[in-house]
């Protein structure tokens, strides 16, 4: 860096055919260039402006699940916390270009389609730096795409139901480092994952022969990810360990310090 910022001395080539206020300009100009190329070689262009609110596009949809009074319950928590600015869509065509105004977009949708244009939207905010945070059926959808299949890293292939114990498989990770095990009454979603998957498990369970991982993270591109297996209906929903889980997650992938969201009075 001190390389490229270097001024030339007074008996240059270059100085000889500048005045000072000329040179002090071109100073500046190398010194933005300098921070800029920093900024992205440090992913710091991907996360969202502490001084700004933390801007959620919420993408909800398809059948089986009640996405549109699931989620609703979350956006109450996240309202509470102050920071978050949540968005709720249920048009895909909101991944090709209105997503750029975000800073993480969260799915909970099933099944469901992406066209090229749909797909290359959402993978290409992630990969440049854009959050992403799946709910449960989110690895359920957009089957056509293995591009989506990548980047998230599982899909659904199959789930029991009941009341089980989730466990903090990573307690070093900011989203889990606080966390205490938990009991929730959910499905125990289980995956196929792809090829090129590279993710680190946070959560998981353990009943018999579901031993699976319940919650990961993964970096895709610029762009910092998080997937939970856990939400499928009110009661999951509802419970303050899945909101904790969750807000925290939606801090982590907006690059922001993790919190936990504030007790309801």
């Amino acid at each position: 860096m001190k390389k490229m910022l270097h001024v030339p001395k007074a008996r240059t080539r270059l100085n000889r055919g500048f005045h000072a206020p000329v040179l002090k300009k071109i100073i500046l100009v190398l010194i933005c260039l300098g921070l800029t190329t920093l900024s992205i070689a440090a992913g710091s262009l991907g996360k969202a402006p502490e001084n700004q609110k933390i801007r959620v596009l919420f993408l909800r949809g398809g059948s089986v699940h009640d996405w549109r009074n699931n989620p609703p319950i979350l956006k109450a928590v996240l309202d509470r916390t102050n920071d978050f600015d949540v968005t709720f869509t249920e048009e895909l065509d909101d991944l090709r270009k209105r997503i750029s105004e975000f800073d993480i977009v969260a799915v909970y949708t099933t099944g469901l389609t992406l066209k090229p244009e749909q797909e290359k939207g959402l993978c290409d905010f992630v990969a440049g730096g854009g959050g992403f945070v799946g709910i449960h059926s989110a690895t359920d959808s957009f089957k056509n795409s293995d591009r989506y299949w990548e980047m998230v890293g599982g899909r659904f292939a199959g789930h029991g139901h009941g009341t089980y114990k989730v466990y903090i498989y990573d307690k070093e990770h900011p989203i889990t480092r606080d966390m205490s095990d938990f009991e929730i009454t959910d499905e125990t979603y289980c995956h196929n994952y792809h090829k090129n998957a590279q993710m680190r498990s946070l959560i998981r369970m353990n009943r018999g022969e579901e031993r699976q991982s319940m919650g990961w993270v993964s970096q895709y591109g610029e762009g910092r990810l998080f997937y939970t297996g856990l939400g499928h209906g009110r009661e999951a929903w509802m419970n303050l360990h899945f909101q904790q889980l969750v807000v925290r997650a939606m801090y982590w992938a907006a690059g922001r310090d993790v919190k936990n969201p504030p007790v309801e009075q």
